[in-house]
């Protein structure tokens, strides 16, 4: 009898345990354990976002974040809890993500009426679908206020969550509800009766200020690859993201983009990085655009952790490997690559100028070609700031985890400018500020602002 319970209790335990493994009953408190131990012993921003002045406040946090992972028997639960700990070290480029998870929805109380409001409060339209929202004023954590976008119906009655609101009334994170759960999450706007996120411009219902309306434009969105004529001797290249295979970019720029260039002799380009935020190093074939002299840059350094070593030895790039032997040397300690180099056998005539378009979801990649860019005369920036998302920087592969619907991804290097002029959370500034405009204005505007040069010529 005795030996029957027994059988009965390691049944029960082993199906437990491989519920867990295939992520139906994920443990938060062993999740969450492991990308602790992770963040203090590979990430290479946590010697310095974990100092001496702040050392107790993380200890502190770490203790109460583990406290409330041990009581939680909800992924969604669990996910914020997680999240909280990831915000401490506000690196856009450390992500945690439950790809079995939404958002819950939430049902729209009278109560929500009553809560505080403010200017992003109200009803709001979007412009390409007249779809209509009520965002009401939920809570507030910290700094953070949340917010939550209501679909209206036809018939006036409040629906499902459309989206989420994490930061300001002013400034935004933007939480989907069609979506898995995420810390990886594009930013929004007000600007006064306009509410910008990527999905779409909204104009808020009812402002009595309501002192801007959303102007129709030629041009579109920088949702999908593009490059054409867009005026006379003006292209526009439009590149929502960094993830072609870096062969076949490398193919357009050099059989089609700069051989229709040069044929045309046109003198200026438009590269849209709106909401471009990343991916792989294709971004490198654009310098042939915008190349003029050889220049370098130094190299970022890598924190020499077994983990990463273990990466390496495993990775088939040659100049991955050519770096085993000094990290391995230099355990515990940041290596420096060497400087990248950038000297190419001749100078592209055409474009004569190019304009560069990002915003604050402009990200990773796209900053480090920015980076590369400002080294040409012939490129002017336009828009917003950047994410801010390069102090730490190359995700290689997830980490594994035990659950695994759980992704979480952290930085192994740390760019040569951190220590002394960070860029993370401020993002690079552009030449020519266009934040008073709402960005389905921004093509015309620097079209205009060319045209005028031209005559002015």
């Amino acid at each position: 009898m005795v030996s029957n319970i027994i059988i009965l209790i390691l049944l029960i335990t082993s199906f437990n345990y491989a519920d867990a493994r295939n992520g139906n009953n994920c443990n938060c408190s062993l999740s969450l354990e492991e990308i602790i131990s992770d963040v203090e012993r590979n990430y290479p921003g946590y010697q310095a976002k974990v100092n001496v002045a702040n050392k107790n406040e993380y200890k502190n946090f770490k203790a109460k974040t583990i406290k409330l992972a041990a009581t939680s028997t909800d992924r969604e639960n669990c996910f914020y809890i997680i999240e909280s700990y990831i915000r401490f070290f506000k690196d856009n480029h450390i992500i945690f993500s439950d790809r079995n998870t939404a958002p819950k929805q939430a049902l729209f109380t009278k109560k929500a009426f009553k809560n505080a409001s403010d200017k992003l409060t109200g009803v709001w339209r979007r412009n390409n679908d007249s779809l209509l929202v009520r965002v009401v004023r939920e809570s507030k954590n910290k700094d953070l206020f949340t917010y939550k976008a209501y679909i209206l119906n036809p018939t006036g009655a409040i629906g499902n969550v459309h989206f989420e609101l994490i930061g300001s009334e002013h400034e935004f994170r933007v939480r989907k509800y069609d979506s898995s759960l995420t810390t990886d999450l594009l930013r929004g706007r007000r600007l006064r009766n306009l509410l910008i996120e990527p999905g779409g411009i909204w104009q808020k219902i009812g402002d009595q200020q309501a002192d801007l309306t959303i102007k129709a434009s030629s041009y579109q969105d920088n949702s999908k690859f593009i490059f054409k004529s867009i005026g006379d001797n003006i292209h526009y290249l439009g590149i929502p993201s960094f993830t072609m295979d870096v062969t076949k970019f490398d193919s357009i720029i050099v059989k089609q983009i700069i051989p229709q260039m040069a044929v045309g002799k046109i003198q200026h380009l438009i590269i849209d990085l709106r909401n471009n935020v990343g991916g792989n190093s294709s971004f490198l074939s654009l310098m042939r655009l915008a190349y003029e002299k050889p220049f370098s840059i130094p190299g970022d350094f890598l924190l020499s952790t077994p983990k990463l070593i273990k990466n390496y030895e495993t990775s088939p790039s040659p100049y991955r490997k050519a770096m085993i032997p000094k990290l391995k040397a230099n355990i515990g300690k940041f290596v420096q690559r060497d400087s990248l180099k950038i000297a190419l056998k001749e100078s592209q005539q055409y474009p004569e100028t190019i304009s560069i378009i990002v915003n604050e979801n402009s990200a990773s990649s796209s900053e480090y070609f920015l980076i590369l860019a400002k080294h040409s005369a012939k490129v002017k920036l336009y828009g917003r700031h950047t994410a801010g998302t390069l102090d730490y920087s190359e995700l290689l592969k997830p980490e594994n985890l035990s659950c695994p619907d759980y992704s979480f991804m952290r930085p192994t290097t740390k760019s040569y400018w951190t220590d002394t002029s960070p860029i993370d959370n401020t993002g690079i500034q552009p030449d020519v500020d266009l934040s008073s405009y709402p960005e389905n204005e921004w093509i015309d505007i620097i079209v205009d602002r060319h045209l005028d040069n031209r005559i002015r010529e």
